[in-house]
């Protein structure tokens, strides 16, 4: 494998000139910079990463973890993560969590090894600790999706009351007066922020908003399966459930076919994210659409204002959600 030092022999110039010219960190003159450029192509000659980041203390490189990458609302969060970073040229590493703590914190202390210029991250439920310890540390962070309740951090997230009261204005306008809501864990902003959505939408139209109403699951289709079932063995006269996220819809549907409940016409379904495929989906299901792509590339702006000025204020990203009837 060639070396920087091979480099500098082929274009005959020094390894300091070589280093110049691949790092733009001095001016080379044309004629130089072209020998330096042919003898890097002519020897097949890719920089040692490593090496370069001990020196310019940067790996131009950003991780991100994610809940899990089959979901196609994060993988469209990442798509603008990864397009924005690839202009500035940075490239991406990533990780699903599956919302597992030690999950998180072991992708965090890789990220730490492999010197990561910053992270970003949507926080498992419970986990917030460690990544305040990165924050504290003065270390580039963004939040996203899920805003941190227990430290201050950048952060880029959907405006979720928002865009559960569209939702719930949606169903009540279609003559719903029995609406039911299963969520993720409350232990993070996403759930408590549909959970108050729901409620004061119900509250404005004096309709039941108890907490019977309410049930909590992990994110998974198995998970919002056996909680739809739970809702339903407490409260059967539902005519509506409004799902927190994608999987837990899909977990909803499931439920609803087992129990031969029809949909929509007994029982519609509404759900925070959104998908392409919906469209053509039976049964019809109306969504709060999430700009994921836009939280991404807002998200990799964060990371690359953190970067630049570890001393500016943290930033709150708040971007409207948009309702997609379907049905």
């Amino acid at each position: 494998m060639p070396t920087i030092y091979d480099v500098a022999k082929r274009a005959g110039v020094s390894t300091y000139t070589v280093s110049c010219v691949l790092n733009k960190s001095a001016y080379v003159s044309p004629e130089l910079t072209a020998r330096v450029l042919v003898a890097v192509k002519e020897l097949d000659y890719t920089p040692n990463a490593v090496a370069r980041s001990l020196q310019t203390r940067a790996t131009k490189t950003i991780a991100m973890l994610i809940p899990n990458i089959g979901n196609p609302f994060y993988a469209n969060v990442v798509r603008g993560v990864e397009d924005r970073l690839r202009k500035d040229g940075y490239s991406l590493l990533i990780g699903s969590t599956y919302d597992e703590i030690p999950e998180q914190n072991r992708y965090l202390n890789l990220f730490k090894a492999r010197q990561a210029d910053a992270v970003l991250l949507f926080v498992a439920p419970g986990g917030e600790d460690d990544v305040a310890k990165l924050v504290n540390a003065r270390k580039p962070v963004v939040c996203v999706g899920r805003v941190p309740k227990s430290f201050e951090a950048d952060s880029v997230s959907a405006n979720n009351i928002q865009g559960t009261q569209l939702a719930m204005e949606y169903l009540i306008a279609r003559g719903h007066k029995h609406i039911g809501i299963v969520t993720g864990q409350t232990t993070l902003s996403t759930s408590t922020d549909r959970i108050e959505g729901w409620r004061r939408t119900l509250k404005k139209h004096k309709l039941a908003c108890g907490d019977t109403l309410i049930e909590i699951s992990d994110h998974t289709e198995a998970a919002g399966c056996e909680a739809t079932h739970r809702l339903l063995d407490r409260e059967s006269s539902l005519t509506a459930i409004f799902a927190s996220n994608f999987p837990l819809m899909t977990g909803v549907v499931r439920a609803l076919n087992e129990r031969m409940l029809a949909v929509p016409s007994q029982i519609q379904v509404a759900s925070s994210d959104d998908s392409e495929w919906l469209d053509i989906f039976l049964p019809a299901i109306t969504t709060v659409a999430q700009p994921a792509y836009l939280m991404g590339e807002r998200a990799a702006d964060l990371a690359l204002q953190r970067i630049k000025d570890p001393d500016r204020p943290f930033t709150k990203v708040v971007i409207a959600p948009t309702l997609h009837p379907r049905g």
